[in-house]
């Protein structure tokens, strides 16, 4: 599903899903946000706490009735979640998606799929963690005894470097090598992989770290 023209542009973009969350998270993360998109049922997450949505996006199983002067994109298509829709009709150098993780697992796995088809940066986020896929090449500042997890969704080689526990040129995929449980050592963590498909796991509280590390380089990783 391709949209020509983008209904919703911004440097930076968080979406609402209908997944778990709280308002209070969520009000907190729409602080640092320039405009804030609900995927369907999301609108409700947004309402709870006090959000102007610029856009409402999804086929609307679970929004049946909007405000009139509420913006939306009502989507159809069935082959496509709608956080996908989402990414499709909006533009942003950077997305924050919370309510897309934990609930459903099958929405959580699809939500994980459309980070692997995504070309731009986008984090998944809860009230404990965030996920995002690692570019090409990438380096975060982290505190010593971090935790951090990588998992390939599709087999790469990716070295790893400023974690108790590193990789050099090591084949990953979900069959084989992967690195979910490992500690940050203070200071850089360096990471190269030949290609996008490794899911980092982080902590909450290093979201603004994150959102710069990617903000840095991710967009050119993918152009390469």
């Amino acid at each position: 599903m391709v949209h020509k023209k983008y209904l919703c542009r911004a440097p930076k973009i968080l979406l609402i899903g209908a997944g778990p969350s709280t308002s209070g998270l969520i009000a907190e993360l729409s602080l640092n946000f320039d405009a804030i998109v609900a995927a369907d049922g999301g609108f409700d997450s947004a309402q709870q706490a006090k959000l102007e949505v610029a856009l409402v996006v999804g086929d609307m199983d679970s929004q049946l009735e909007l405000p009139a002067n509420q913006a939306a994109a009502h989507i159809t298509d069935q082959e496509t979640t709608d956080f996908q829709k989402c990414l499709s009709v909006c533009d942003a150098h950077i997305f924050l998606g919370v309510g897309f993780l934990g609930g459903r697992l099958d929405h959580q796995l699809a939500a994980f799929s459309a980070l692997l088809n995504e070309p731009r940066p986008v984090i998944l986020m809860d009230e404990a963690q965030l996920v995002f896929v690692v570019p090409q090449k990438f380096s975060i500042d982290l505190e010593a005894e971090t935790p951090v997890g990588f998992y390939p969704m599709v087999p790469v080689e990716a070295s790893l470097r400023g974690v108790r526990w590193p990789l050099s040129n090591a084949v990953m995929s979900p069959m084989g090598q992967i690195a979910t449980s490992n500690i940050a050592l203070g200071g850089a963590l360096e990471i190269t992989v030949d290609r996008p498909g490794l899911l980092a796991i982080l902590p909450r509280r290093d979201l603004d770290a994150v959102l710069t590390a990617l903000g840095r380089g991710f967009g050119k990783a993918h152009d390469q």
